[in-house]
């Protein structure tokens, strides 16, 4: 029977009528008192080892990787005191921290930095303050009015903030217990197992964060127009969009978009103000809060006066209108809605020419429950009065056609007329140039004496066809 340590092969020899057989057994006992040699050493237990065993047993790869992991732990210490001694002047490491008695049975497995919302190399100063602003928000003595749960939960808290505290204030203890957790570093790096996670009871980082932005200085107060439809102000809604702002995360910066979302209630005055915070961040103070200013855009159809909305152009009537006893009539407002108008016609039998107005104005149909809808409905001319004949000339599909309109040549009783032609709504944006291409000012100025041509931007309008009536 041949036996070894470690892999045992076990032979059985018999007469050459029988087989020879063999069996491989692991010895468990062995491995572990491998362990025992490297940690306790060669004499503990009794046993002894001649020297030559000695030797072979330190230059086994058992004792190579101990070595190096206490090679590298010892590597991962002396940096971190560096790093401990750029962040706390007064920190002075001695040899002797790790022969001190411990002020606490710690845990190496718990991260007590993130118990307390520390990082690693933080000062004791930062400890002692971070230790007390926690503690005034989970002591027992402040929990005086919550239920029982909650009491359980905040004093369970308190207890592991008590604990990474010893830990962590003092230096040997600290210390020793920051060697341990590198020394797990290296046995995971060397041996190449995953490392285990770290047991954190209670993370107080994101605690911590709102505690020290809250003792800075306030931040700059950033006024920021915001432009929206003229409908969010009518209706009510929300205005989302994205913002570029300077981020700090671990002393380090950047820039990231952050979105917003301003819900304008219904019938705001303009500016609409609204306070958010989400400004560029800051070392030493705050970060800034953001003061919005929501305006309403231009609007097709539509300007705003207040709490009262004013059609833009007048609506046009049709030509006999004074001859009907009741009026009725449409005009297009905010996206969505639309007013009918009828009853008893203002200009029934009245002696009027072409081109009055009747001004009208809607309770209601403003802005908010007070405000007013203002808009004009003009007549059109009358058959038996005299026409001008002008062409309109496109500039995409070079079609060239005519239309009616009565003194004194408005640029808006131009724009009616082609609307009536083409048969576009009245609220169809109408583009027209001078032939030489100049832009009119407005639609109140009139054709010049002997102008009686103009240029439809037929491209942006898509004329394709007229009809054949022209």
């Amino acid at each position: 029977l041949l036996y070894a340590r470690g892999a045992t092969r076990v032979s059985a020899f018999a007469p050459s009528s029988v087989d020879l057989m063999s069996v491989t057994v692991y010895d468990g006992q062995y491995s572990f008192r491998q362990n025992e040699l490297a940690t306790k050493g060669i004499e503990h237990g009794g046993h002894k080892m001649s020297a030559e065993q000695a030797k072979q047993f330190e230059a086994s790869p058992f004792m190579a990787k101990a070595r190096q992991q206490e090679e590298y732990t010892t590597q991962l210490s002396s940096e971190r005191d560096k790093m401990r001694k750029q962040r706390d002047k007064e920190f002075q490491p001695s040899e002797d921290d790790f022969t001190a008695p411990k002020a606490f049975d710690y845990d190496r497995g718990v991260n007590y930095y993130t118990v307390l919302g520390v990082d690693e190399y933080a000062s004791l100063e930062e400890i002692k303050k971070a230790y007390k602003k926690l503690s005034l928000l989970y002591h027992p003595d402040k929990t005086s009015g919550l239920s029982k749960e909650e009491q359980e939960e905040k004093s369970a808290i308190f207890i592991e903030l008590k604990n990474a505290y010893l830990v962590l204030n003092d230096q040997a203890t600290r210390r020793q217990y920051d060697r341990d957790r590198d020394f797990m570093v290296a046995g995971s790096e060397v041996n190449g197992y995953k490392k285990r996670k770290d047991r954190v009871p209670f993370d107080a980082t994101e605690v911590m964060k709102k505690i020290q932005e809250h003792y800075k200085p306030p931040g700059k107060e950033i006024e920021v127009e915001i432009l929206c439809k003229l409908e969010k102000f009518f209706y009510g809604g929300a205005k989302q969009f994205a913002r570029n702002r300077r981020v700090i995360r671990e002393f380090q910066e950047s820039y990231e978009d952050k979105d917003f979302r301003l819900d304008v209630p219904k019938g705001a005055d303009e500016p609409w103000e609204c306070k958010m915070k989400g400004g560029d961040m800051h070392m030493d103070t705050q970060s800034d809060t953001l003061r919005f200013l929501v305006k309403s855009k231009n609007h097709k159809v539509l300007e705003r006066q207040g709490s009262d909305l004013r059609v833009a152009k007048a609506v046009r009537l049709r030509p006999d209108a004074h001859l009907q006893p009741f009026l009725s009539t449409q005009v297009n407002t905010v996206d969505g809605r639309s007013v009918l108008l009828w009853g008893q016609n203002p200009l029934y039998n009245q002696a009027v020419s072409s081109g009055a107005l009747v001004n009208v104005s809607i309770q209601g149909e403003g802005i908010g429950e007070s405000g007013r809808l203002f808009f004009s409905a003009r007549q059109s001319a009358r058959s038996g009065e005299e026409i001008t004949t002008v062409s309109v000339r496109t500039t995409y599909t070079k079609i060239s056609f005519f239309v009616g309109v009565s003194a004194p040549l408005a640029v808006q009783d131009v724009k009616a007329a082609v609307r009536d032609v083409l048969e576009w709504p009245e609220d169809h944006h109408v583009g027209l140039t001078r032939d030489s291409g100049e832009a009119f000012k407005n639609d109140d100025e009139l054709l010049g004496p002997g102008e009686r041509s103009v240029v439809l931007d037929g491209k942006a309008a898509r004329v394709c066809e007229v009809p054949m009536g022209l």
